[in-house]
């Protein structure tokens, strides 16, 4: 039944888009007087007269143009013209008429014949376009003439559609598949990743203290005390002058910990799993727990869960996973932004010069020269021992 009724609508708007006969009659009327009058050469046009002209009108010149090239008229005026056409034609290569006798033959019955049958198409041509003006057709005439005539094409007359070129099929791939099809793999990829953090979180929390709202379980169980903070060792190293380098480091860093706590101070409005994101320390009672991929993961008392890892040097970390700090892809992530982008970077950008490359060059640069100042200052103090040695 469902596959009936799709039939039946292919069908209905079938016929209802098919040209009518009126129409194929005004299409073959049309292209017989583009073909023998010219090429724009409408109905109005044949007839000399405006679009907007009454049915009194139309009559008016429809008579005037019929008694012009009427069969018989046109008869009488090529053979009264044709002598006339000829003595013009040799006066203009030169041939002195009046010498000599002068017999002027007129035309053949074969030239008569087609100047004959060239009328009568004509004179039909122009009963068929005044039948169609002053009758019901001509709103008909006037859409097509409005919006254009469709072509014959073999088999029926069709628009002609735009065809794109290669650089538009191009530039219409890049667009849709580096734009729109990048954009949703992005953000499939974003919630993907929400997703696994979501229940990566829920399952530590599941197997600390039991439960996924985050309450902590019994205490004493395999549980590790969170440790006291350490107090910070005195070094004689701390009075001596802080070199430019380390200047450099402590302000990069300082930079980052602004960063850091302008990120975790976003909270959701709704996440589902109540992870806190205001504090990024661990706090109460902690447990250590694996998780199915074999990190390992730390739940404190109040639901926060924390990932272990060892850095280069073997120290311990600690990062906080929250499902907030995922942030939610924009369209600068995809090809079409970041094509460009690169494509001027790596041609216009290398002849106007980038100031990222001066800041590169002078922290290259730095290193040598505080390099230099150290080798300096070891070197005079070696020279200050020797003489100190030479006066003992």
């Amino acid at each position: 039944m469902k596959l009936f009724a799709i039939l039946s609508l292919f069908v209905f708007f079938g016929l209802v888009a098919a040209w009518s006969k009126e129409d194929y009659e005004i299409f073959g009327l049309q292209n017989d007087v583009a073909t023998n009058e010219g090429a724009n050469v409408t109905f109005y046009d044949l007839l000399e007269i405006r679009p907007n002209a009454n049915q009194e009108q139309i009559t008016k010149a429809y008579r005037k143009k019929s008694r012009t090239i009427h069969p018989d008229k046109v008869k009488r005026a090529f053979i009264a013209n044709y002598a006339k056409d000829k003595s013009k034609a040799k006066t203009n290569k030169g041939v002195n008429v009046n010498k000599g006798v002068n017999v002027n033959k007129g035309p053949s019955q074969r030239e008569i014949d087609a100047a004959v049958k060239d009328a009568d198409a004509r004179s039909a041509r122009l009963n068929l376009v005044a039948n169609v003006l002053r009758g019901p057709n001509r709103e008909r005439y006037d859409h097509f003439l409005k919006n254009g005539f469709p072509l014959w094409k073999g088999t029926g007359y069709y628009y002609s559609r735009f065809r794109p070129g290669l650089g538009s099929v191009l530039l219409g791939l890049f667009l849709v598949f580096g734009g729109g099809a990048h954009y949703a793999a992005l953000i499939l990829g974003w919630k993907r990743q929400r997703e696994f953090v979501d229940r990566y979180i829920r399952q530590a929390r599941r197997a600390a203290w039991g439960d996924e709202t985050g309450v902590r379980g019994i205490p004493g169980i395999d549980s590790i005390a969170a440790p006291p903070p350490t107090a910070p060792e005195s070094d004689d190293a701390g009075a001596v002058a802080v070199n430019r380098r380390q200047k450099r480091m402590m302000d990069k860093e300082n930079k980052k910990d602004k960063k850091d706590k302008k990120g975790g101070a976003r909270v959701s409005a709704a996440s589902g799993t109540s992870t806190p994101t205001e504090q990024t320390a661990s706090t109460g009672e902690r447990k250590r727990v694996v998780a199915e991929n074999g990190k390992t993961l730390i739940v404190d008392s109040i639901g926060n869960v924390f990932l272990e890892e060892l850095n280069e040097a073997g120290e311990r970390q600690e990062f906080l996973l929250d499902i907030d700090q995922i942030e939610r892809p924009t369209l600068r992530e995809t090809m079409v932004c970041k094509l460009p982008a690169w494509c001027f970077k790596k041609t216009v950008g290398r002849v106007l010069g980038t100031s990222t490359e001066e800041v590169d060059s002078d922290e290259a640069e730095e290193p040598l020269v505080e390099e230099a100042e150290t080798t300096a200052t070891s070197n005079s103090r070696s020279r200050k021992r020797g003489k100190r040695s030479q006066r003992s």
